[in-house]
């Protein structure tokens, strides 16, 4: 039994900082980041949301006005940095679910191992063995058919390929730096950009193809 003295040494400094936590909750969300709109602060996905409309009412501006070629050679680079947050936070949403698989994998394994050992004196075990080898054989299958992990390695290569040219380009170095003019330089970045986005279009749509079906990964 837990005596009153030990309960005591863990709930009175337990409690304070349990309080302030709610407090500090409680005003962060009252009083969050960003503009102010009708007396309420924007949440980063009404942000997002506006950004994403801007957008679009820039491309269509660009699309119904006769601007000129350098014009929406700068406007797709700007682009190419949204495209890699884009392409970074994808990436990060399947290697999340590729790590959550893995590791329900290796402990499924190890507990159905586990469990095998004492099922012959405990019968129950047996249900438990059979549902957690079952789960590893779902979490096995999905890891298999939609290939969590190679999706995220694809678009984070692509998102660093992008990374890598919009840097190069701004700063003038690679293969920028033997291009003396601002405009042959925008004309072989956005050039390049196309191709990497390319090639991940087809990386996908080949991911997104029945094992059976799949071509070789370029």
């Amino acid at each position: 039994m837990i005596s009153d003295e030990l309960l005591l040494a863990i709930f009175i400094p337990a409690v304070p900082v349990a309080i302030a936590f709610c407090v500090a909750s409680f005003r962060l969300k009252r009083h969050r980041g960003g503009p102010v709109k009708d007396g309420k602060r924007l949440t980063e996905g009404e942000l997002e949301l506006q950004l994403a409309r801007l957008r679009e009412v820039r491309k269509d501006l660009l699309a119904r006005a006769d601007v000129p070629a350098k014009v929406r050679r700068i406007t797709y680079k700007e682009d190419a940095y949204a495209d890699i947050d884009q392409l970074r936070s994808e990436s990060n949403h399947y290697r999340r679910i590729n790590n959550f698989l893995q590791g329900f994998l290796i402990i499924g394994s190890l507990a159905a191992t586990g469990a095998s050992g004492v099922a012959t004196e405990i019968t129950e075990v047996r249900w438990l063995i059979l549902v957690i080898t079952f789960s590893v054989g779902i979490s096995s299958g999905f890891m298999g058919y939609f290939k969590y992990k190679e999706r995220s390695f694809y678009l984070q290569q692509t998102a660093d390929a992008i990374e890598h040219e919009w840097e190069a380009v701004e700063i003038g170095v690679g293969r920028y730096k033997r291009i003396g003019d601002e405009d042959e330089a925008l004309a072989e970045f956005v050039e390049e950009v196309h191709r990497l986005k390319s090639e991940q279009k087809k990386r996908q749509q080949n991911l997104e193809q029945p094992p059976e079906s799949r071509g070789p990964a370029e």
